[in-house]
């Protein structure tokens, strides 16, 4: 009699491993269509790419971060000063954007300056933060996606980041309207750098 429970019971069990395999196969091994990796969105004027560049830069800065500040309006005059280098439009997604910054405020506000400026984005990954150690150092690199044309590296002037760094809540739109309308060899300076690929 143990024996016919025993051959019951591991027929139950058998048939049950059974099952438990087919459906997880069935779940995870039923071949659909090929997959090419993540989809990415590509640069350009396409379906990706629809955003629109806001009509009040100020108030969009404003909206993003929470308050307008000379920190971030620096990186929306480098983000403005790049389109014009490199002759292309608002959030076309055509650059790769590095803000070499130390990882703190008020610093780190130059990256939401450089979206509303391009139309970049930190969430894909066109504009990305690295650290450096000191305010001396920080500088934003710029190139196309595709590599052709110059790197452009630009370096607020020290003496205006030193003019910014520490000021009273109270003087932020004082100095951001100023940092608006400075001449920009006041406020950063830049260089082209040539790479080997083919230039635009």
């Amino acid at each position: 009699m143990k024996r016919v429970w025993f051959f019951i019971i591991l027929a139950i069990f058998v048939f049950g491993l059974g099952l438990a395999v087919s459906a997880h196969t069935e779940h995870f091994a039923t071949p659909g269509p090929a997959s090419k990796g993540p989809a990415r969105s590509a640069p350009g004027e396409n379906p990706w790419n629809e955003g629109k560049e806001p009509e009040d830069w100020w108030a969009a800065i404003k909206q993003m971060h929470g308050h307008v500040g000379p920190w971030n309006v620096l990186g929306w005059r480098i983000g403005k000063a790049a389109l014009r280098e490199f002759g292309t439009d608002w959030g076309r997604h055509e650059f790769d954007i590095i803000c070499y910054i130390p990882m703190e405020t008020p610093y780190s506000c130059m990256a939401d300056g450089l979206v509303i400026g391009t139309g970049n984005s930190i969430g894909r990954l066109d504009i990305r933060l690295a650290e450096v150690m000191s305010m001396q150092l920080i500088h934003v690199g710029v190139r196309r996606k595709d590599g052709t044309g110059p790197v452009l590296i630009f370096r607020p002037r020290l003496e205006y980041l030193k003019l910014i760094e520490t000021r009273p809540v109270e003087e932020l739109e004082k100095l951001s309207h100023q940092c608006s309308v400075m001449k920009e060899s006041d406020l950063f300076q830049f260089e082209r750098i040539e790479t080997s690929k083919t230039k635009k």
